[in-house]
């Protein structure tokens, strides 16, 4: 799916698993990875810089196990935030895999969101959680340019692990308060057969270049967040696209993308 891989830990429990995710896709497809760790430039001292130079090499033995034969380097950065060091690494990824860390998850805006936020490259948020006997990739189609970018990654992921593409589609009624009735069957209907429609569309390309691509349609009204997480609940990986724009494009994801990284119940991929 991508050439080169970037996996960034901090101490975390979610590392482990990043690393894991990691170098297995770069062991299956052949890419090469890149293991780095980010320190405060402004106080990075000789045991800062030792721990860190500690955690690089506990991990890239680890993925050296896993992936014995895959081109591995680790790089130690400075930077005056996180997602700054992430940003400045991520410009020349493919990829850049992150865990997200449980201890975080009472934080208004985890690190793992203001990463995804600010890099340069598809984000994979990997929390530390069993993944065994999951498959299958899904992602969210709403017929945007981002959603076609999102759509290409995760089919030719599922296509690389021979695994389902499960693409989704979600419509909402606008009911306001005190017009629960406003909408009859008939409108509902045509609702759903119009976004059925916009999905097989967007589907098309993927169909003609994936002719042996296992493609299950799922097209449900409610949120896109409720949506997704009942589509992706024995699924192996989540594609979507993020909405975020304008002057605040390095500090915002849209909505949706947002939503689902405060608390990623599996590995979950941001593409911009």
């Amino acid at each position: 799916m991508v050439n080169r891989i970037v996996v960034g830990i901090n101490g975390s429990d979610a590392d482990a698993k990043a690393v894991e995710w990691a170098a297995n896709l770069a062991s299956r497809d052949g890419g090469t990875l890149l293991i780095f760790v980010v320190i405060d430039a402004g106080s990075a001292g000789a045991e800062l810089e030792q721990r860190a130079d500690e955690l690089l090499a506990e991990h890239a033995a680890a993925a050296r196990a896993l992936a014995p034969t895959i081109e591995l380097r680790t790089e130690l950065h400075r930077a005056k935030s996180l997602p700054e060091g992430f940003e400045e690494v991520s410009a020349s990824a493919g990829l850049l895999v992150i865990g997200r860390d449980s201890h975080s998850r009472r934080q208004r805006s985890p690190a793992t969101v203001r990463i995804a936020a600010a890099s340069k490259a598809p984000v994979v948020a990997v929390p530390a959680v069993d993944m065994t006997g999951r498959r299958g990739v899904v992602v969210g189609v709403d017929g945007s340019e981002v959603s076609t970018l999102a759509l290409g990654f995760a089919a030719a992921e599922a296509s690389s692990s021979v695994e389902p593409l499960i693409a989704v589609s979600s419509w909402q009624l606008q009911v306001g308060l005190g017009s629960e009735f406003a909408y009859d069957a008939e409108f509902v209907a045509i609702s759903e057969r119009s976004s059925a429609d916009a999905l097989d569309e967007a589907l098309e390309p993927i169909v003609a270049r994936y002719p042996n691509l296992k493609i299950e349609r799922k097209v449900e009204e409610g949120h896109p967040v409720d949506v997704l997480n009942d589509a992706a609940e024995t699924a192996r990986l989540l594609v979507v696209g993020s909405h975020g724009r304008g002057a605040f494009r390095r500090l915002l994801l849209g909505s949706v993308s947002h939503e689902l990284l405060q608390e990623p119940a599996l590995p979950t991929m941001v593409v911009r």
